[in-house]
């Protein structure tokens, strides 16, 4: 295969792609979903199985990245993954699905396993009467969500790859040996002071593998400039994510505290994109830090107190150059074999690593007008949900308009809970109160 830019053989994970390689571990243990991004892209007009088709078998850089597996490494070596020219492509799925509906289950639940599988695929919703809809799957460790979205628009002829670094930039430390081994050390202990118990989460013992399912609650215009306004109100400034993040975690306390009294904070990792604002590359690999915050119990009543203490803390965290740490620690840690790894992550809290997963991924979907030809109507990210705790938030703004994607587990959330849940987040974000 001749392809411009020229594709490697093989790409080694950095150390954030090695971390969520072993929350994939843990997920496919407890929750029966991979570690996996989806994201679907709601076109104005029906776009054609053939026409798609067509398009993607001329298209060298999804045969590529369809050709990929990761390969087992042996422990204290680095995984990669490996380019296997062979391989036949995957199947472009279909299915038959309504857009009120959301995603069909079946789709949602689909089995990926990236050591046999593509960590990469493609299918296609015809909508009756209303268009199509592609969803776009990967592994979280191929890439993140940044990159997927500057993928998928390749794939869609709407961006220009020209001058874009395709590949990994492995975010290796150059400090010597020692200093990052110490940097390690520091970082773990922060980690294990922020994450101490007991702190409040939906998570509930569960044996049995259950599903994950989706709410997506969308926001008019004119309802989201009430929202930027509110954020502002309480004190977020330009941090609107701060806001969101406040809302969030008042609504889930608030639900939370009509099952069982609070008996604790909140514990809350941030996704942090270390690209430079306004570039889009690299694409595979991912290029994320984190931010950890606990919320103290006494902040989970108020909005406005609630965003003071996530800006004070950020701050904090970003003056200790907290992410940087956490960088090495990962990078540090890739050799590191699998199963020693994920007993790090869960044993000190019991398994329990969050309250609820939370990432904002800004405006990036405003660079969506056209895909295949075909206008966009409509795109939404779908996130990988660990448990526990089983239940992750994902905020995105298309158009101006923000959306919220919750994802969720039945031992998380009720019926009743998350009706409860998604009425609380409507009131903290537009401003009003419940009583």
């Amino acid at each position: 295969m001749t392809a411009e830019p020229s594709f490697p053989e093989s790409m080694t994970l950095n150390g954030a792609d090695f971390f969520l390689l072993q929350l994939d571990r843990i997920m496919w243990k407890v929750s029966g979903q991979r570690n996996v991004c989806i994201f679907s892209v709601t076109l104005q007009e029906r776009l054609e199985y053939e026409d798609l088709e067509k398009v993607l078998a001329a298209n060298s850089a999804y045969q590529w990245v369809c050709r990929l597996r990761l390969k087992n490494s042996w422990p204290f070596t680095l995984a990669k993954w490996e380019y296997k020219a062979k391989l036949i492509l995957p199947e472009i799925e279909q299915y038959q699905g309504n857009e009120q509906d959301g995603l069909p289950e079946s789709l949602l639940n689909e089995p990926f396993n990236v050591s046999r599988d593509a960590p990469f695929k493609v299918s296609l919703v015809q909508i009756s009467g209303q268009g199509s809809q592609l969803v776009f799957t990967w592994h979280h460790a191929l890439m993140d969500a940044h990159g997927g979205e500057t993928f998928i628009r390749h794939l869609g002829g709407s961006e220009s790859m020209q001058g874009i670094d395709w590949f990994t930039n492995e975010q290796r430390s150059l400090l010597p040996l020692r200093e990052r081994a110490d940097i390690a050390l520091k970082m773990k202990e922060f980690l294990c002071d922020v994450s101490r118990l007991p702190f409040n989460s939906f998570a509930h013992k569960n044996k049995t593998k259950q599903a994950v399912h989706y709410r997506v609650l969308s926001f008019t215009q004119a309802q989201s400039e009430l929202i930027t306004k509110n954020a502002r109100e309480q004190g977020a400034g330009f941090l609107v994510s701060a806001f969101y993040l406040a809302a969030t975690a008042c609504a889930v306390a608030k639900v939370q505290s009509k099952k069982m009294p609070l008996a604790g904070d909140m514990v809350i990792p941030i996704p942090l994109d270390r690209r430079k604002r306004g570039v889009h590359s690299p694409v595979f690999g991912n290029q994320v830090s984190f931010l950890f915050y606990r919320i103290p119990l006494a902040a989970l009543t108020n909005v406005k107190i609630c965003v003071a203490e996530l800006i004070s803390q950020m701050k904090s965290l970003m003056r200790a150059d907290n992410p940087s740490d956490y960088l090495v620690m990962m990078d540090f840690l890739r050799r590191v074999p699998g199963w020693l790894y994920r007993m790090q992550l869960s044993s000190p809290t019991k398994g329990q690593m969050a309250s609820f997963y939370y990432s904002d991924t800004g405006d990036s979907l405003d660079l969506y007008d056209e895909m295949f030809a075909c206008g966009v109507k409509n795109a939404v990210h779908y996130p990988p949900n660990m448990s526990p705790p089983g239940v992750t938030f994902v905020f995105s703004r298309f158009k101006g308009a923000l959306q919220l994607t919750l994802g969720y587990m039945d031992s998380a959330l009720n019926q009743q809970e998350l009706e409860q849940l998604m009425a609380e987040l409507q009131l903290g974000l537009l401003g009003a109160t419940s009583e």
